[in-house]
């Protein structure tokens, strides 16, 4: 039959054709191939279908000369093509006029392509022009991610997620130190935390990644108790040892000297340029002008090593109540209402060996108990002290406090040298929290 012979042809050229081109010449030749087989097939269909001959009228006689299906087919062919039809000549129309070009056209296509691949200069030659324009580009106009694209996360979206983790987090370890660390406090933008430890040395600690780093000063700062900071980047640190209050600034950590002479201890800030001390010498509270470096006293008999200044403000900044414990040894807590012409104390609960304590400023306190290695939590109204944190002997020996409540965290620092972080809602849990060595 025709088609077998079509088939066995484009057969015997595509395997020809392979040989020539091997690397291209089997996909291109396939599709070529299989086009004129299709071509071929198409029109040996239309040659031995009926209807497909050619037939006329011959008036003279009244018949049909040549092919009747085929004279029905001419007839056929000129009706309107929408009408329907009886017969199937209309199919072979579209597959002698459509199929058998298209076909055509799909082996021109293949045999221009399988020029193409058969020349690997030319698709060599293509490829490095892309190339080059591609380099050309990048190298004229480079490579830049505008800041608008990059990915962003708001600054309440942000503070949201860090609150939420926080507050699930329970107690984290921040990082460590190679000396105690005496006292710890935030700096009011609440990114960073500022440690005192007792070789004289103040740190400055990325509270997001934990990162410390010295704050190098223009002088020795001696035997380093208590400290606080200011917005205006300035820290302030208690010299028990040269009996000091001294001003750091924790961006160049030049140094000065505030007060002499003052057996300084604990250390809190109001917002409007005031510092409150205890005196350990003379057990009292002092009030500290910091722009006129002048000292009152505000109240005594605080209590042998008096220590542990803890502050309340009011909506202007202004300190309302202090509360204050004791460095090494027992005594109360004390509550002074700094309010009225003449400030009053009363005791609170036992607080012994509380050098460090934080007032959260709805009515819960957080003390230190480093004797004990415990970390208490305080009603101030109810005046009940409960166990949140504690540990074995020499795992954990609070020394420090400052509270984040914006956050919902506390951090601490102890005798061992470490920084941690608690969440306040686990701490005011009734669940113990304990802290064990690995």
């Amino acid at each position: 039959m025709p088609a077998n012979n079509a088939t066995n042809n484009d057969k015997a050229q595509d395997e020809s054709d392979s040989t020539k081109n091997p690397a291209g010449g089997s996909i291109f030749n396939g599709g070529k191939g299989y086009a004129a087989t299709a071509e071929n097939a198409a029109k040996a269909i239309s040659d031995n279908t009926p209807g497909t001959g050619i037939g006329d009228w011959d008036e003279e006689n009244e018949t049909v000369s040549g092919s009747t299906s085929g004279y029905v087919h001419k007839l056929e062919s000129g009706r309107e093509p929408w009408l329907m039809r009886q017969t199937a000549h209309g199919a072979l129309d579209v597959m002698g006029g459509f199929l058998a070009p298209f076909f055509q056209g799909v082996q021109k296509t293949a045999g221009e392509q399988l020029k193409v691949s058969s020349d690997p200069q030319t698709t060599s030659n293509m490829a490095s022009a892309a190339k080059g324009a591609a380099y050309k580009k990048v190298k004229e106009d480079g490579v830049k991610i505008e800041r608008e694209d990059r990915p962003t996360i708001d600054k309440e979206t942000q503070d949201a997620l860090k609150r939420a983790h926080y507050r699930t987090e329970g107690a984290f370890l921040v990082c460590k130190f190679n000396a105690k660390a005496y006292d710890v406090a935030l700096h009011p933008s609440g990114h960073k935390a500022y440690v005192v430890t007792d070789d004289g040395a103040l740190y400055g600690v990325d509270l997001t990644t934990g990162i410390k780093r010295k704050v190098i000063t223009s002088e020795a700062l001696g035997g380093t108790r208590g400290v606080a900071v200011g917005a205006d980047n300035q820290a302030y640190v208690t010299d028990f040892s040269g009996n000091r209050l001294l001003q750091v600034d924790v961006s160049n950590g030049k140094t000065q000297v505030i007060l002499k002479d003052v057996n300084a201890q604990g250390i809190g800030l109001d917002r409007n340029g005031k510092a409150y001390i205890t005196d350990v010498a003379n057990a009292e509270l002092l009030e500290v002008d910091l722009k006129k470096k002048e000292k009152k006293s505000i109240i005594s008999g605080l209590g042998d090593q008096a220590s542990g200044v803890a502050l309340v403000l009011d909506e202007n900044g202004k300190a309302r109540k202090a509360y204050t414990g004791h460095w090494w040894a027992a005594g109360d807590l004390f509550e002074i209402d700094l309010e009225g012409s003449s400030p009053t104390k009363q005791p609170v609960t036992k607080a012994d060996y509380s050098p460090g304590l934080a007032v959260d400023g709805t009515g819960t306190a957080y003390v230190c108990d480093h004797s004990a290695d415990i970390l208490y939590t305080v009603d101030l109204e109810g005046r009940k002290r409960r166990e949140a944190v504690k540990s074995a002997a020499g795992a954990f020996s609070p020394f420090g406090i400052a509270l984040d409540t914006d956050n919902g965290v506390a951090y601490v620092c102890t005798y061992e040298g470490q920084l941690w972080r608690f969440s306040l809602s686990v701490l005011q849990s009734p669940e113990l929290i304990e802290i064990v060595t690995t």
